[in-house]
């Protein structure tokens, strides 16, 4: 039992416990549900899991490169007893759930001081484990991506202690491990124990700090290796030796309606004091509170006030108080926002909900249920998890429900009632060379190589493609489907595949000027306020203005991938490729570019549909067994690709970011006359370039308004 062992055992091994209770300076068990503001995510997913011993922090990173996250207690736990403070331990479970499965570069690290120096994996490159980034490591345990990689066989399961490849351990993949810290303040010595929870001894050692070195622990660093590695961490303390009554922890552990349960945590040799919300007062010793010593387990129906404190000889502790309210906790609504938008009624919204303030912070479900105006159209979602998206077909009300286990439910609807009709619709993906050609773009190499770098991975990863049946079905009764890359390269290593390179055109950025940045693809303005130039900017003597580097409208060139979007390069001027010597022409300095649609209000909704991830973003449609793979590539280029969406209103800008997503598709709509609603209108046109005065009529920086009231095209605005 991990929460049994920790308690009992691993603090045995250095201060040899023995009817006396510890003083525990910092502790966290991750009873009380929801991820602590100790913790910080660089990346990945924190969040708080649990199985039959109890709740834990897990720090999973999916499809994603290394990422870190860090537990941050701080210094100041050891405020009281920093004066004579001669030895303290740290103990920590710890349990890989799943290494990384294409780097070896994960890490946890026991650091001091008041921040976290971050790495980017172990001894992977030019980067170093966190015990020879700062000397403020107390303990590092790492992988070695170049040790593992000039080995025969790659083993994850090889960890290296404290930077040196010499000192290893296998660790085992759903093994829960206790590692213990002695530290020394005066020696600089850190002496530490690494076991199984089932009391297997693995290894010890000690570790001399430099003399420069902070030797208080303040906080845990854990870096994540590529891809899908996940791990957990549970009963974090920090603790001196010595007899102390410790202030009890409570904790609300169970909630049923109008019933609660708290978990009284408190260390051994202790004797705990409780006050019950029915006035009722009880003593407990340790080994008194059923299945785990120390953890005494209190269910009420009765609202009021729970107390407690523990005594150990002569010594009591403070007295800590929780109030308890015995009522059903109403569930939160959840926000909601139009992620997609058709012709018609048709929307798709995507709906959040936060779990944040409420008790135990549980995982909330939705279910939906729409009546449509036609009759034919209803239908029921159930078990809906939080970030769902709903497509609502027609006219008609969609009611949402919220519900957890032990909670009361939450309810509300939302009237389906406004109509759109298509103003606009640019589809990048379906232009024509000849129409490319037309308007000032020129051909380029086709993309066509088996590389994963850089822009190649469109090519490299083979992420478009589209599904068909196999015939066969898994033990669950589900279609098994076979994954047919559409773009992709046409030879690796010598064998040839049926893939179609990337045709790209380029529209240069020498050839850009006012005229062309209005209408290459009117009414969207491809190049707005980039370094607070535009393409439409004008210099003094009349030129179109440049940016400091001599660049036309501060922009970069465009690029097509034909079948696939608009993308923009990141790099200024003619050049293809970043020249870091380069001066001006050639260097990425734009990594994200704003567009937007002139002449919308409001009103207007922007449908954007983009192809992020090197083609990951893209959609993949699946097709019957049988079907012909050339007749399915034909269907797949008719449809539009873009599988991440966002909606904007009309005078709203977006941004597309540099190589790696293309723009798929823009989509403009504007409200129809749709029963019951009252039409509105909105003065304020979007024209990204149009002039801004302030009240004196004198011209001022679009870039720069301060607080204030403006006139653009001729109406009042205000800045707040």
């Amino acid at each position: 039992m991990r929460k049994c062992y920790s308690l009992l055992t691993a603090l045995l091994a250095f201060f040899a416990m023995n009817a006396h209770a510890d003083r525990i300076l910092y502790t966290e068990n991750y009873e009380a549900g929801g991820v602590p503001s100790t913790w910080t995510i660089n990346g990945g997913t924190g969040s708080i899991a649990g199985d039959a011993e109890g709740k834990y922090f897990s720090f999973a990173l999916g499809q994603s490169n290394g990422r870190s996250a860090h537990c941050l207690w701080g210094e100041s736990v050891y405020d009281a007893v920093k004066l004579g403070l001669t030895e303290y331990a740290v103990s920590i479970d710890f349990q890989y759930q799943a290494f990384g499965n294409n780097q070896y570069n994960g890490e946890l690290a026991i650091f001091s001081g008041e921040s976290c120096e971050k790495t980017n994996g172990a001894k992977s490159g030019n980067w170093d484990p966190y015990c020879l980034v700062t000397s403020n490591c107390l303990f590092d345990l790492s992988q070695s991506e170049a040790a593992i990689k000039a080995m025969e066989t790659k083993d994850p399961s090889l960890w290296y202690l404290n930077g040196d490849v010499d000192d290893n351990i296998n660790l085992t993949v759903g093994t829960w491990y206790t590692l213990v810290l002695t530290v020394n303040v005066g020696t600089r010595e850190v002496s530490y124990t690494l076991d199984d929870l089932d009391g297997t001894f693995h290894k010890a050692g000690t570790k001399t700090m430099a003399e420069d070195a902070n030797m208080y622990a303040s906080g845990l660093y854990l870096m994540n290796a590529r891809y899908q590695s996940v791990v957990n961490i549970d009963n974090i303390k920090v603790s001196v030796p010595g007899d102390y009554a410790n202030v009890p922890v409570i904790a609300l552990t169970g909630l049923n309606m109008n019933e609660r349960t708290y978990t009284i945590s408190f260390m051994e040799g202790e004797t705990l004091h409780l006050t019950q919300t029915d006035g009722v007062e009880k003593t407990i010793g340790y080994y008194d509170t059923g299945d785990i010593p120390g953890a005494y387990v209190y269910t009420t129906t009765t609202s009021g006030t729970i107390s407690a404190y523990t005594t150990i000889g002569s010594m009591t502790s403070e007295v800590v108080t929780m109030d308890v309210v015995c009522e059903p906790i109403q569930l939160p609504m959840p926000t909601y926002s139009i992620v997609s938008a058709s012709e018609g009624y048709g929307k798709t919204y995507q709906f959040n909900v936060d779990n944040s303030a409420v008790e135990m912070n549980p995982e909330i479900f939705m279910d939906f249920s729409f009546k449509s105006e036609n009759g034919t159209d209803d239908f029921v979602l159930n078990n809906q998890n939080n970030g769902a998206r709903v497509e609502v077909p027609s006219k008609g009300t969609l009611s949402v429900t919220t519900k957890a286990l032990g909670y009361a439910n939450g309810s509300a609807t939302i009237v389906n009632d406004q109509e759109y009709a298509k103003k606009f619709d640019i589809d990048f993906q379906h232009i024509t060379a000849d129409e490319l050609l037309a308007k000032g773009f020129e051909r380029i190499d086709d993309l066509n190589s088996a590389s994963t770098s850089g822009e190649t991975n469109w090519t490299g990863r083979l992420r478009m493609y589209l599904q068909i049946a196999t015939g066969e079905q898994d033990e669950e009764g589900n279609d098994i489907y076979q994954n047919i890359p559409v773009y992709g390269f046409t030879e690796k290593d010598g064998v040839a595949y049926d893939y179609e390179p990337i045709q790209r055109y380029k529209f240069y950025q020498s050839k850009l000027d006012s005229l062309t940045a209005h209408t290459l693809f009117a009414p969207l303005y491809t190049w707005y306020y980039n370094d607070g130039i535009t393409a439409t900017s004008m210099s003094e003597d009349g030129s179109p203005a440049v940016d400091a580097n001599g660049n036309l409208g501060g922009t970069t060139n465009l690029q097509m991938k034909l079948g696939i979007g608009l993308v923009h390069s990141g790099v200024q001027g003619d050049a293809e490729n970043y020249d870091p010597s380069g001066v001006g022409y050639g260097n990425i300095r734009i990594n994200n570019t704003t567009l937007g649609v002139d002449g919308l209000t409001d009103n207007d909704i922007l449908v954007v549909a983009k192809i992020d991830n090197y083609g990951g973003g893209s959609i993949h449609p699946q097709f019957p067994a049988g079907t012909d793979p050339a007749v399915a590539k034909e269907e797949y280029k008719k449809m539009n690709l873009g599988g991440v969406f966002s909606v904007c209103k009309g005078t709203e800008t977006f941004t597309l970011y540099r190589v790696d997503t293309a723009l798929n598709r823009v989509l403009v709509l504007t409200p129809g006359n749709a029963d019951g609603i009252q039409e509105t209108t909105t003065d304020i046109v979007s024209d990204h370039n149009a002039p801004i005065y302030n009240l004196s009529g004198v011209q001022v920086n679009a870039n720069s308004l301060r607080p204030g009231i403006y006139i653009k095209q001729g109406k009042k605005f205000i800045v707040r």
